[in-house]
C-alpha cells in the first residue's frame, strides 16, 4: 500500500479543489448543453440521422475508451500531469468544435473533447485523497455532488440563453463558452495542485489494454450510430462482446502466472461487479431522459431552446438534494438508500411515459414535468453515491484508480447506449423529428427507460447485504 502524502494546509485545500471541480464542471456541460443546441446544428451542418447520434454519443464513447488507460497512466505518471493534459487537450477541443466547418470535423472534435474529458475526470478521486485524509473526505464529496448537481442544471438553461442571444451562431457560443473558463483551469491547476509521487512503472500489459479499448468501443459504437438493429450492428456487437471475454480471460491468465495485469482478479469482487453493472444500467436509463425532454420540447413542441434547457432543471435540483441527504441516510441504512433510489428513479420515469403517451402535446408543461422529474433527480442523487461506495468497499487503496475507472467507464458506456437507443427509436419512428409529438413513440422510449431502471432495481437489491463504507469516492454523473 502506497504512503498517504501530507495534506496541505486548509486555504489551499479549499482552492485546489475548486480547480479540481472547475474543469469537470466544463466537461459536464459540454454533455449537457448541447442537448438544446443539437436542432441548430443539425440544421447548420445539414446532419443526417446517424451524423446527429454521432455527435452526441462520440463524446461518450471516446469517453469512456480512454478511463481505464488513463487509470494507470495517472498511477504511473502522476494524477496530477495527466490531469492537465486532460484540461489543455479539452480546452483545444471544444474551440475545434467552435470552429467544426461540418459534420466529420465536429465528430472528430468531440471524440477529442470525450478523450479529454476522461483524462479530466480519472484522476479527480485520487487528487481527493491526497488532498483529504480518509475521515476528512465526506465534505468534499458532497461538495463535489451539488457541484455536479449545479452544472447539470446550468448546462441547458445556459445552452438555451447562448442560443437565444447568438441566432444562427450560438451553437458555437455553447462550445466557445468553455475556452477561457479552460485557459483559467489550466493556470490554476498548474500553480494550486500539489505535487503527487507517482508509483512508476509496474508492468505493461499492450494486449490487455488493445483487447479492453477495442472491446468497449465495439460494443458501444452500434448504440452509437443510432441506426437500429441491423446485421452490421449486431455482428459488431458481438465482436465487442467476444474481445471482452478474452480480455477477461486474458487477465485471468497473466494473474495465475505473476505477470503483471491491469485489472486484477481481485477487483472483481462482489461490491465492485454489482456496482459496475447496476451503475451501467442505471446511467442508460435516466441520461437519455435528457435527449429525449429536450427533443420534445424543441421539435415535438416547438418551445424555445430557452423553455427545453428549463424543462430539465428539477432534475438537476433533485439531485442536488438526493446527493445531500444521501450522506446521512447511507449512514443509518447503508446501501438500501441505493435501492430507494432506484425505485425513484422508475417511478418517477414511469410518470413521464404515462403523461407523454396519454396527453394532447399543448398539455405538456413545464409545471405538469416539475414533480416527476425532481423525483427522478433526487432518486439520481440517493443512487449514485451509496452504489458506489458500496462497490470500493472491499477496493483496495493500491488499485483504487481502477476501480474508479471501471465505474466511470460503466457510467459512459451506459450513458451512450441509453442515447443511442432513444436515437434509434426517434429515428426510426414514422415522420422523423416530429414523431417526439407522437403519443405512441414518446411512450415506447419512456417505458424502455423505465424498465432499464427496473432492471437497475433488481441489480441493486442484490447489494443490500454489502456494508457501505464511510467515505468514498463518488464518480461524476
Amino acid at each position: 500500500m502506497t504512503r498517504q502524502q501530507p495534506q496541505p494546509p486548509v486555504p489551499r485545500r479549499g482552492l485546489a479543489l475548486a480547480v479540481l471541480l472547475l474543469p469537470i464542471s466544463l466537461t459536464l456541460l459540454s454533455v449537457t448543453s448541447i442537448n438544446v443546441a443539437l436542432p441548430a446544428i443539425r440544421q447548420s451542418l445539414a446532419l443526417t440521422g446517424s451524423e446527429q447520434a454521432l455527435v452526441l454519443t462520440s463524446y461518450t464513447v471516446a469517453f469512456a475508451l480512454v478511463l481505464l488507460p488513463a487509470g494507470r497512466a495517472g498511477d504511473r505518471y502522476g494524477h496530477k500531469r495527466v490531469f492537465l493534459v486532460g484540461v489543455v487537450a479539452f480546452t483545444l477541443a471544444c474551440a475545434w468544435c467552435a470552429l467544426a466547418p461540418d459534420a466529420t470535423q465536429l465528430i472528430l472534435a468531440r471524440v477529442l473533447a470525450g478523450i479529454a474529458g476522461g483524462l479530466v475526470l480519472t484522476p479527480l478521486n485520487a487528487l481527493i485523497q491526497l488532498l483529504y485524509g480518509s475521515h476528512e473526505r465526506a465534505r468534499p464529496f458532497a461538495i463535489m455532488g451539488a457541484v455536479f448537481g449545479a452544472a447539470s442544471a446550468a448546462g441547458p438553461v445556459l445552452g438555451g440563453l447562448l442560443m437565444q442571444v447568438g441566432g444562427e451562431y450560438g451553437w458555437h457560443l455553447v462550445f466557445w463558452i468553455n475556452v477561457p473558463f479552460g485557459v483559467l483551469a489550466i493556470a490554476a491547476a498548474a500553480l494550486l495542485l500539489p505535487p503527487d509521487h507517482p508509483l512508476g512503472a509496474r508492468g505493461s500489459d499492450p494486449l490487455g489494454l488493445t483487447l479492453f479499448s477495442l472491446g468497449v468501443v465495439t460494443v458501444v459504437l452500434p448504440f452509437a450510430t443510432g441506426t437500429g438493429v441491423t446485421p452490421t450492428n449486431a455482428g459488431m456487437l458481438g465482436a465487442g462482446l467476444a474481445m471482452l471475454v478474452a480480455f477477461a480471460l486474458w487477465e485471468r491468465w497473466r494473474e495465475r502466472t505473476e505477470r503483471f495485469a491491469i485489472v486484477p482478479l481481485r477487483l472483481w469482487q462482489r461490491p465492485l461487479t454489482i456496482g459496475v453493472v447496476s451503475t451501467f444500467l442505471g446511467f442508460a436509463a435516466f441520461t437519455a431522459s435528457f435527449l429525449m425532454l429536450a427533443l420534445l420540447w424543441l421539435d415535438g413542441l416547438g418551445r424555445s431552446a430557452i423553455e427545453a434547457g428549463l424543462v430539465v432543471t428539477p432534475f438537476a435540483f433533485g439531485s442536488i438534494i438526493g446527493s445531500i441527504a444521501s450522506r446521512p441516510l447511507s449512514d443509518r441504512f447503508g446501501v438500501r438508500v441505493a435501492g430507494a433510489g432506484l425505485l425513484l428513479i422508475t417511478a418517477g420515469l414511469t410518470v413521464v411515459s404515462v403523461l407523454i403517451a396519454t396527453l394532447p402535446p399543448a398539455s405538456i408543461t413545464f409545471l405538469l414535468m416539475l414533480a416527476p422529474l425532481l423525483t427522478i433527480g433526487f432518486g439520481v442523487g440517493l443512487f449514485v453515491g451509496p452504489n458506489t461506495n458500496a462497490a470500493f468497499a472491499l477496493t483496495e487503496h493500491r488499485d483504487a484508480g481502477v476501480a474508479s475507472a471501471m465505474i466511470t467507464t460503466a457510467q459512459r458506456t451506459g450513458t451512450a447506449v441509453g442515447i443511442g437507443v432513444l436515437s434509434a427509436l426517434y429515428a426510426l419512428a414514422p415522420g422523423g423529428s416530429a414523431s417526439l409529438a407522437n403519443q405512441t413513440t414518446a411512450s415506447v422510449i419512456s417505458a424502455s427507460l423505465a424498465a432499464v431502471a427496473v432492471l437497475v432495481l433488481l441489480v441493486g437489491r442484490r447489494n443490500r447485504s454489502v456494508p457501505a463504507p464511510a467515505h468514498a469516492a463518488v464518480p461524476a454523473p
